[in-house]
């Protein structure tokens, strides 16, 4: 399953954010595949794509930062499952 977790921080936040970051390369555990991860310009968050069958994994990856960030993990679909869904639906 595929999921957006989303990030945001506060300024006061944002140096011990890197730190983390750059000294752990901020890689999620085993059983959450990081598909693509993007960096908002003005340095205040962010969201990656991860995919992941396992809700515990994805919990210990939100539990490494939310003392820093504020995360909000939101399950997705790609174009083609939407369109199945939608399909049967509205076809």
């Amino acid at each position: 399953m595929l999921f957006k977790l989303a990030w945001t921080h506060t300024p006061e936040a944002r140096d011990k954010t890197i730190k983390q970051f750059m000294e752990t390369g901020g890689m999620p555990p085993e059983n959450v595949k990081l598909l693509s991860r993007y960096h908002n310009l003005d340095g205040t968050g962010g969201f990656a794509i991860l995919e992941s069958t396992d809700s515990a994994a994805l919990a210990d990856y939100a539990l490494d930062w939310n003392g820093l960030i504020e995360i909000v993990i939101t399950p997705i679909m790609d174009d083609e499952t939407i369109g199945g869904v939608l399909g049967k639906k509205f076809g």
